[in-house]
């Protein structure tokens, strides 16, 4: 009976991906994403290839979600901010708008028209 071919995941150190690698004797791998070339530190995970491929895309599933929270939390702020500036401007009434505008001063602009 012939052995499993045995993978490790590892994480590159620029692109911050996980993926499975071939377990191999060189301490050298190349990031199969970004091409960077580097040495192996460490192992997130080591068994057959299905197996780390299946943890693969949970970690890397995992990192998108804890990355994507500071931007939705920024979204959230952003329109916020935004429905609060649209109550000050519906406060207003016609003093910031057009319509305001030439109704108070209707000879003003008569000469641009």
């Amino acid at each position: 009976m012939a052995s499993l071919q045995r993978s490790r995941v590892l994480r590159c150190c620029s692109c911050r991906l996980f993926q499975a690698h071939q377990v191999k004797k060189s301490v050298k791998w190349t990031c199969k994403a970004c091409g960077e070339k580097q040495s192996f530190l460490q192992a997130y995970g080591e068994g057959s290839g299905a197996d780390c491929r299946r943890h693969v895309q949970k970690l890397n599933l995992l990192q998108g979600q804890v990355s994507e929270l500071p931007l939705r939390s920024l979204e959230e702020t952003v329109s916020a901010s935004e429905e609060e500036n649209v109550g000050h401007q519906q406060c207003r009434g016609a003093e910031g708008s057009w319509e305001g505008a030439m109704e108070s001063h209707p000879a003003g602009y008569s000469h641009i028209l």
